[in-house]
């Protein structure tokens, strides 16, 4: 007994390749009926009670809105002199938001992108300077030595204290802006 002959052109495939393989075929589920489908309903639907209790989603292009922000994120912000660019770090220090003011349309993009770079700093170390403080008063009730881990949180974490950061931001403040008089 021989293996039985067959040809490509008995088992045509639509969409297939010139020798008659389709990669597809085996992800063809199309329904025959679609009127008794939606009768019927679909089987995906058993799934509809995990969607019980959840907000419908929201299809715009916008980002989460202000109130869908956790509440409970702190958040540090620092605009400068004139009021053109704030910026807002969260307390890892990473930037969460730049806004800028009509006014900033009469900088050069180079001074913006400066400007951005220096308040961006500021707010960072803001943030940072409150990561000092957070963990300053922890190992405080955990009964650390403040002397020891404000050494520790300035050395090996490279954390400014609020001090240091308020000190940063006035030393800008003062020789940055010195003459922009408003």
């Amino acid at each position: 007994m021989g293996t039985p002959s067959y040809d490509d052109d008995d088992y045509p495939h639509p969409g297939g390749t010139e020798d008659g393989f389709d990669e597809l075929v085996g992800l063809d589920f199309a329904a025959g009926d679609a009127e008794a489908v939606d009768q019927e309903g679909s089987v995906f639907d058993a799934f509809s009670v995990f969607d019980a209790g959840l907000p419908a989603p929201v299809d715009d292009d916008e980002g989460p809105a202000e109130e869908d922000l956790d509440a409970d994120v702190a958040v540090f912000s620092v605009t400068n002199p004139p009021g053109t660019v704030t910026v807002t770090a969260l307390m890892d220090g990473r930037v969460q938001r730049i806004e800028l003011a009509p006014a900033a349309v009469l900088s050069t993009e180079a001074q913006l992108a400066d400007e951005i770079v220096v308040i961006a700093g500021l707010a960072t170390a803001q943030a940072r300077s409150a990561q000092f403080t957070y963990m300053l008063e922890g190992m405080r009730r955990e009964g650390q030595d403040d002397v020891v881990t404000r050494d520790f949180l300035k050395r090996d974490l490279d954390l400014p204290s609020p001090e240091e950061a308020d000190a940063a931001q006035a030393h800008v403040f003062a020789t940055r802006y010195a003459g922009d008089h408003d």
